[in-house]
This record gives structure tokens, C-alpha cells and sequence, in this order.
């Protein structure tokens, strides 16, 4: 009975076998059929080597260095030329010890090398170990990306909050921002606002505007009312002076007022 070596990934690892000798799969099929979280797979053709990588994307590649028509390490080549495959970790299968070889084969980008077959626990244990860094470079690769499409959407949240402040300030400088002609009675002194409507010219700058409005009685007006109010023109043309000569005093609703009070008020 052989030994399961135990894994602390996890997600599980798939292994893509690319060799023309359908024995050296069977071999490797029972290598790995008691380790579980692993996926074992073979093509025995090597044109569709790429193809079948890209479909179910290993976290190792086994390439075979010597198959009829087709250069080990060119393949190597050539995955880490296509961008599905350009990170995943390749252990090179070979018959030859020979320094030379190795050093081209990480030279062309492989990151492991075995003369075959390599014992089963060894082979594991590579297995798993290059697995292991696959695994955390897509996390990582994976994170960044959402990271990034995060920043993304940031910056096209904030364009947009830019656009909609940006309208909302000319809206309200619109709004407060008196221009134009602007209608106005020419005896009650009322004026007529965008929906046809007669108002006091108070409520309207209050509406339309950021100006507080405060009430008071300018001197002619308190003469005028003084006289209205039954006083004599020499009582109203003194008691206006003096409230001319008060401009900080205001009467909150000049038409209640009690013209006897006002008098007293000016002496």
C-alpha cells in the first residue's frame, strides 16, 4: 500500500502531463491516484498541449523534453509565451543528466527538472511545492485585480459625484442669482414670479435668494403715516427728523403702529 502525502492546500491541484509514451501516464496515474485534492491529467500529443492547458488551466505542467516532431524546450517556450500558462510552474521530464540540458531547460523558463521516472514521494512533494506557489500567484494576481477595478470604480464614482456637485452648484447659482427683468406693479409694487404669480417683493428675494430681509420705516413713509394717522404736518415733520436722525430704530409692522407711542418715542 503506498503512502498519501498530506497537503495543506486548499484548493485543489491539477497536473498536466505532456508526453508521447501513454506508459510513462499510467505510471504517474498511479502515482497520484491515492492523493487526494489532486487532479491528474494527459495529452499524448503535444500540438495540443497549449490548447488543453488553457481549458484546464494546472497548477503544474509535466513536459516531456524529447517527442517526435516537436522540441521539448521550444514548448517551454511557448507557454510562457501564451498568457494563460506564462506563470505556471513547469518540471521538465527528461532521460538525460546532463548539466547542459538542465541549464538550457531554465534558461528557456522551466522551474524544475527530473530525469524520469523520479521516485513517487519526490515527485509528490515537487508536485505540491510548485502547486503551492501557483496557487498563492493566482490569489495574489487575483486580488490585485479586484484591488484595481476597485480603484476603478472609485475614480469613476468621485467623476461622477465631481459632475453632479459640479451641476448642482450652477443650479443654485441660478437660482440665487438674480437677472434679468424682473416684472413689478407699479402701484402696490408687487412683482410676478416664473409661475405667474403676484407676490411681495420680500417673499420674492427671500425665494430667489440669499438675502434676510429685515423690516423698518424710512422717514418720508413715517411721516406720511404720521399725517394719515391724524397728526398735524409740523408733529409728523418733527417726529420724522428725529427718526431720521435714529437709523438704527425699527418698528417691526409700521401699519400697527400707534402713531401717540411713535410720537413719544421720537421726543
Amino acid at each position: 500500500m503506498t503512502a498519501s502525502i498530506p497537503s495543506d492546500l486548499d484548493e485543489p491541484v491539477s497536473v498536466l502531463l505532456v508526453d508521447d509514451q501513454p506508459f510513462v501516464a499510467e505510471v504517474l496515474r498511479r502515482f497520484f491516484a491515492n492523493e487526494a485534492g489532486l487532479m491528474f491529467f494527459y495529452c499524448e500529443d503535444p500540438a495540443q498541449a497549449i490548447a488543453m492547458a488553457n481549458q484546464i488551466q494546472p497548477t503544474v505542467i509535466l513536459q516531456d523534453l524529447v517527442m517526435p516532431g516537436v522540441d521539448g524546450l521550444a514548448l517551454v517556450g511557448r507557454y510562457r509565451a501564451n498568457p494563460t500558462t506564462k506563470d505556471t510552474p513547469i518540471i521538465v521530464f527528461s532521460t538525460k543528466e546532463e548539466a547542459q540540458v538542465k541549464s538550457l531547460a531554465f534558461s528557456v523558463g522551466a522551474n524544475d527538472y527530473l530525469v524520469k521516472l523520479p521516485d513517487r514521494l519526490e515527485l509528490i512533494a515537487r508536485v505540491r511545492y510548485h502547486s503551492r506557489a501557483c496557487l498563492n500567484q493566482r490569489q495574489r494576481d487575483q486580488a490585485i485585480r479586484a484591488l484595481r477595478e476597485s480603484e476603478e470604480q472609485l475614480l469613476a464614482s468621485n467623476a461622477s459625484l465631481l459632475v453632479v456637485n459640479q451641476k448642482l452648484g450652477e443650479a443654485l447659482a441660478r437660482v440665487k442669482q438674480l437677472s434679468g427683468l424682473l416684472p413689478m406693479c407699479s402701484y402696490c409694487k408687487r412683482v410676478r414670479n416664473d409661475n405667474n404669480y403676484w407676490s411681495q417683493i420680500e417673499a420674492y428675494l427671500s425665494e430667489n435668494s440669499d438675502l434676510q430681509l429685515s423690516h423698518g420705516v424710512c422717514g418720508d413713509c413715517f411721516e406720511k403715516q404720521a399725517i394719515d394717522m391724524g397728526f398735524s404736518g409740523e408733529q409728523a415733520a418733527a417726529a420724522a427728523a428725529r427718526h431720521r436722525a435714529r437709523t438704527g430704530m425699527t418698528v417691526s409692522d409700521p401699519m400697527a403702529m400707534d402713531p401717540e407711542q411713535a410720537l413719544r418715542m421720537m421726543e
